[in-house]
């Protein structure tokens, strides 16, 4: 053995760390300085409380600190890559994914009130009441001598229960019945049933938050499982598990999509398992497992629809991947139990009735639901619901007639010509939809055919070869692109994408969990500006972020894709 083969170490390679040591020292330190940010965050959190001054809640001070927590978010990444892939870096990252989720479980929800809606339609579950059949404030505006069988249940709810009495009080679009799917509402169930009746507000809300910050934790033991199916680096769960959207929308805010995230995650490991898991040894799945598989896919995949309605544009993916790799007979099975199921579960919040009383902006005005309809809060988020949005508002702002309007109502980048918006929609108006709802159907028609046209071709490309990382790859941008093309693009919503985000190629698609972070800037130029045009604009605050702000959040990103792309595409065919 030569000098420098030996396993004694020189004299000037002493102090040297071994191979991976040094990664996962600097990951430990970013892991203590985010849980130091984070406990700011629940400090600051505290001046959000409910009912407390708009004007003098810290959102610049809030949006700094996850500024700061995201490019920390980005160097862990690199240094997760760089470790040693085991067992220790594993524990470290799991370790502080828990710590972080623990220390914002305590916070006040920052600039969000849904969980409010949770806990109410919770309460109506165990009552043993339809949470689709009346509307909060049907429950508020009812007495117990005037109301019906199930309704006079809920009023003796209210009333026995003051903490109920004010969570009810703090329902967002109360006029509004519940948009939650039937699995949710079970998961909302399960949290209020633990939780002891004489709890204040303040301990429902954290109990809520627990369970669903367990959803949350469940889903990175599924992608790390997902990672070791597909091959790639277990550092790269970090990405999902350290994301500091993901303390915000779910450890702060309690969004209730941690739950569909989980079922979508499962359905997708379901498929990698039993339908891709032979891809290394080049074989076939077996009989056995591709009858189960199949048919355990499209449950789980269902009970995800279920939770929330998003993941059913996987369905094309999945479905023509279970054909390609099980054959015709077990996809066919697996598709009629998918049917069935997500019938089953989409059947008691199908809407009834017209919505067209229900006037519903960028604000969601006050109008209360149809008399008889009580099922319209998901046909009214459907048809009417805009915010954050970017592609779609570029749509919808050239096809509104602007003849009507202010200055300060016409985006800047309104440039289709007047007449032929008006002809546009007289074509439209001739089918029978009202011409304040026109604009909004053509945008999402376009829209969403255009999303149609993308999922396939990722489905057909997805579902090629049997490659579970490139099958997780089209999962990703199918929901990826659902989510750029809605009209509808809550921060909370990008957390769809986030289990699958390791396998995104390109770094663009990184940023998006940071930049998706300035659509809380709406709230603060609506409370600096709010019947006031920002200075030297003609917008208010509220106008102003959706004409202005997008575009700052979005175009350069837009860009910046584009260029990956292109360079990509040149790197592929020059090395072809």
């Amino acid at each position: 053995m030569t000098k420098t083969d030996s396993v004694t170490p020189a004299r000037g390679d002493a102090m040297k760390p071994s191979p991976g040591i040094a990664p996962l020292r600097w990951l430990t330190l970013c892991g203590a300085g985010s849980a130091c940010l984070y406990g700011a965050v629940t400090y600051l959190s505290w001046r959000f409380d409910y009912g407390s001054p708009t004007q003098q809640r810290p959102i610049l001070a809030v949006l700094a600190v996850f500024a700061v927590l995201f490019l920390i978010y980005l160097a862990a990444i690199r240094f997760a890559r760089q470790a040693r892939q085991g067992w220790n870096l594993l524990a470290v990252i799991i370790g502080c994914a828990v710590v972080f989720r623990v220390v914002v479980l305590f916070s006040l929800p920052i600039q969000e009130v849904d969980i409010y809606r949770y806990l109410w339609d919770g309460a109506v579950v165990n009552a043993d009441v339809d949470p689709f059949a009346y509307s909060p404030q049907q429950v508020r505006e009812a007495d117990a001598t005037t109301a019906d069988g199930d309704l006079r249940r809920l009023v003796a709810l209210r009333e026995g229960q003051p903490p109920l009495a004010e969570i009810i009080n703090r329902v967002h679009y109360g006029e509004l019945t519940t948009i939650y799917p039937p699995v949710s509402q079970a998961a909302f169930a399960v949290a209020v049933a633990v939780t002891p009746r004489e709890a204040s507000v303040l301990t429902r809300v954290r109990a809520m938050k627990a369970s669903l910050i367990l959803f949350d934790l469940a889903t990175l033991l599924l992608v790390v499982r997902l990672l070791r199916f597909c091959r790639q680096p277990i550092g790269l769960s970090l990405i999902y598990g350290w994301c500091p959207l993901l303390m915000k929308e779910v450890a702060n805010s309690g969004h209730l999509d941690a739950v569909a995230v989980f079922f979508t995650t499962l359905a997708i490991l379901l498929v990698v398992r039993f339908c891709l898991g032979h891809f290394y040894e080049s074989a076939k799945p077996s009989i056995r497992h591709g009858w189960s598989g199949g048919l355990l896919t499209a449950v789980v995949l269902a009970v995800a629809v279920g939770a929330k309605l998003y993941p059913v544009v996987l369905a094309p993916l999945v479905l023509l991947t279970l054909r390609r790799r099980l054959g015709w007979r077990r996809c066919l099975a697996s598709a009629l139990v998918f049917l069935m199921a997500t019938a089953a579960l989409a059947w008691p919040m199908l809407p009834q009735g017209s919505t067209e009383n229900a006037v519903l902006d960028d604000t969601i005005a006050e109008a209360a639901p149809p008399p008889g309809d009580p099922k319209s809060g998901i046909a009214t988020f459907l048809r009417r619901w805009e915010m954050n949005d970017f592609l779609f508002l570029l749509v919808v702002e050239n096809l509104k007639p602007t003849a009507h309007l202010n200055p300060d109502q016409i985006a800047w980048f309104s440039v289709l010509p007047e007449g032929l918006r008006r002809s546009l929609m007289n074509v439209v108006t001739c089918l029978g939809v009202s011409l304040a709802e026109a604009p909004f159907l053509v945008a999402r028609a376009a829209t969403g055919g255009v999303f149609v046209l993308v999922a396939l071709m990722l489905a057909f490309r997805g579902s090629r070869d049997a490659d579970p990382a490139r099958f997780c790859e089209a999962a990703f941008l199918t929901l990826a692109w659902f989510w750029l093309l809605s009209p509808t693009q809550n921060p909370w919503y990008w957390t769809w994408a986030l289990p699958l985000l390791p396998f995104a190629k390109g770094r663009a698609w990184l940023a998006v969990s940071g930049l998706v972070l300035l659509y809380y800037l709406r709230f603060w130029f609506s409370y600096q500006w709010p019947a006031t045009p920002v200075p030297n604009t003609p917008y208010v605050g509220a106008t102003f972020f959706d004409f202005v702000i997008t575009w700052i959040e979005y175009a350069p990103w837009f860009v910046w894709l584009a260029v990956a792309a292109v360079l990509r595409s040149h790197r592929r065919n020059h090395a072809g």
